[in-house]
């Protein structure tokens, strides 16, 4: 049984419980399943969202939880009504179709119950059309997983100095550094199929790390130590993946990695140790200040990799400097472009970027996906892209 058919937290229509019963972490996986398919898929569905969670104490009993989840009763009766429970107590119900009527019904139950706490708009109840308004329903949804916030003392962050960083490359040399690499899918956009997972980008999770070993240090505030920081952290990452039994399940990925971590001895080692099976599927990530602080280097850097059938792509572009790198003359095979609103008014092409090589970041609205499909933008990464 997959997280869209999980019987227990999605309640069929005309099966309304008689009490709310446990938080259901599986009713949150199912809507945002739910809900991530039908931005890939591009099916409308329309969704009420009740933010129950935010009642007033006085309004909170059970009693009026459960009488506020039965008054979407005349909602179930429209065409594939799916009834989420989260575990904040919020409740989402999910159909197809046009149900004014019945919508209208529902609303006016809750208003007579909680005597106009459930405005239309940005109340208590919203209701949302989808996919235009997914980014909505799974910020509520990934809320509702959250643990309630515990208030913590605020830690003043000194700027990183030689001897902290010192320290912290004493910290780095013994600690498991696996606990913080983390995975981001980038995804393919293909017409009409939705979303196909091209591969993952490893890299550590940096803000873990420096909570965990540097908690009172702001690592960014000294940028050229931060840039030694990050090839040391280069240089872990690679005899992380160089371990035979993690590239025997690897599939395509891409590693961010600075310049002089590619001409350096630990890269050699971490070539030799690709199957060939990835060759050719693996992307290395740039970062335009590296590439601009020693371009010899970078073109140097740039022949060796494509040579043994690396692919590049240049991260971190925005609007305003998009141009300064256009991909022929800079020979990356991707350039990765973050989303920004301002996009919205203009195309690929006015900011000097071929489509065809763009990889649109910080997809987490359906705006920014439906910029990538109207521009023929083929790979797109962010909290909206899921592979389905």
């Amino acid at each position: 049984m997959n997280a869209l058919t999980a019987a227990p937290p999605v309640l069929p229509p005309m099966a309304l419980p008689h009490r709310l019963g446990p938080p259901q972490s599986e009713a949150a996986r199912a809507l945002d399943a739910l809900v991530r398919e039908t931005v890939a898929t591009g099916i409308a569905r329309q969704a009420l969202l009740l933010r129950l969670s935010a009642l007033p104490r006085t309004l909170a009993q059970p009693h009026h939880l459960r009488l506020a989840v039965e008054a979407l009763e005349p909602l179930l009766a429209a065409d594939r009504a799916r009834l989420f429970l989260l575990p904040n107590h919020d409740a989402a119900l999910v159909w197809r179709g046009p149900a004014p009527t019945l919508l209208a019904n529902s609303l006016a139950r809750l208003d007579t119950l909680f005597s106009g706490a459930f405005p239309q708009g940005d109340g208590l109840a919203r209701h949302l059309g989808l996919p235009e308004e997914a980014d909505l329903l799974l910020a509520a949804t990934a809320a509702s997983l959250r643990p309630p916030p515990r208030p913590a003392p605020a830690i003043p962050r000194l700027p990183l100095d030689p001897p902290a960083l010192a320290t912290l490359e004493q910290a780095l040399s013994r600690a498991d550094l696996s606990r913080f690499a983390r995975r981001r899918t980038v995804c393919t956009l293909v017409p009409g199929q939705g979303l196909r997972r091209a591969w993952d980008t490893r890299q550590f999770s940096l803000s873990e790390l420096a909570e965990t070993l540097a908690p009172d240090r702001d690592l960014k505030a000294a940028p050229w130590l931060f840039r030694r920081l990050t090839r040391i952290l280069d240089l872990r990452m690679m005899a992380l993946l160089s371990a035979p039994q993690e590239l025997d399940r690897a599939g395509p990925f891409a590693l961010p990695l600075n310049i002089a971590s590619i001409l350096s001895p630990a890269f050699l080692r971490f070539d030799a140790a690709l199957p060939a099976r990835l060759r050719g599927h693996v992307v290395l990530a740039l970062r335009p200040e590296d590439v601009l602080a020693d371009p010899p280097a970078f073109l140097f850097a740039r022949g060796f990799a494509q040579a043994r059938g690396f692919r590049l792509l240049l991260s971190g572009l925005t609007t305003t400097i998009a141009g300064a790198f256009p991909a022929e003359a800079t020979g990356f095979d991707h350039l990765q472009l973050a989303w920004d609103p301002a996009l919205s008014a203009t195309t690929p092409a006015a900011l000097g970027l071929d489509p065809r090589r763009t990889v649109l970041a910080g997809v987490a609205s359906t705006a920014a996906l439906d910029w990538a499909r109207t521009h023929a933008i083929p790979l797109v990464t962010g909290p909206l892209a899921h592979p389905t």
